[in-house]
């Protein structure tokens, strides 16, 4: 059923302004992701934004070339994010904020579009993670909600356990505590160590994504546990806190050039 003049430009307006709304009126995402917490926050931003999730779905529907509409969309909230950014005088401030931004996209916007099931739902997501990354030259990936909050169950070590379970190690094997409790202990107890953690929830999930479509994904795994792992218990197990920072996130950085670039 198609819309009359009225319905349609009201429609439209609140799709460009929720999604504006979806991730500028957010504050503070970390506050609200924590294994306790987390559940409740996202039912709460779900429900918050689903007359703009509608709102898109319905233009989307309405368009004769809908691709078209979803890329003026991605390009709104693109343009809204960066005169946000701009406006902030001080670069360590604009750099944090950029960070939040990412941690909402990952784990708030992206999930909720995908909750919806919609037809608009992989077009627009894809679209923004596309363009978002190229402007911003980060890495943010989507996943669905179900696969973040299992995440916490794994303690968000995603790309060591996926590494563990191929070589038939359980879920609370020494390698993966050991590797929980430096991060823990260690790297969330400085802002560094935060900034951190926050850019791997970024992009771990799509490398264990994308290294699970390969033909080899064992012989993969294998590859990360000899170049970098083992190494990195070593490191923790000789108090090189500092050392094994740097071969985990060299190790982060190369698999996001393999499979994310």
């Amino acid at each position: 059923m198609e819309m009359d003049i009225v319905t349609y430009g009201e429609t439209y307006n609140r799709a460009m302004q929720g999604i504006e709304d979806m991730l500028i009126r957010e504050e503070n995402p970390m506050a609200s992701f924590k294994k306790n917490v987390y559940p409740e926050a996202f039912q709460a931003y779900l429900r918050r934004h689903m007359e703009t999730l509608n709102a898109i779905e319905a233009i989307y529907q309405q368009e004769e070339h809908p691709e078209v509409w979803a890329e003026k969309l991605a390009d709104h909230l693109i343009e809204s994010a960066q005169a946000e950014l701009e406006a902030i005088p001080k670069k360590g401030k604009r750099s944090e904020q950029q960070i939040n931004y990412n941690m909402i996209l990952a784990v708030f916007l992206f999930p909720a579009f995908l909750e919806t099931k919609g037809d608009s739902v992989d077009p627009v997501t894809d679209l923004i993670v596309k363009k978002w990354n190229k402007a911003f030259r980060t890495s943010v990936g989507k996943a669905d909600y179900e696969k973040i909050e299992s995440g916490f169950h794994k303690k968000w070590c995603y790309i060591t356990t996926a590494v563990c379970e191929s070589q038939g190690k359980p879920d609370d094997c020494y390698e993966l505590e050991l590797l929980r409790s430096y991060r823990d202990g260690y790297l969330l107890s400085t802002e560094e160590g935060k900034e951190l953690v926050k850019e791997y929830y970024n992009i771990a999930p799509t490398i264990v994504n994308r290294i699970g479509r390969q033909e080899n994904p064992k012989e993969i795994y294998e590859e990360i546990w000899d170049s970098w792992l083992s190494e990195c218990i070593h490191l923790i197990e000789e108090d090189e806190k500092e050392a094994c920072c740097e071969k985990y996130m060299d190790m982060v950085y190369e698999l996001k050039e393999r499979y994310m670039s």
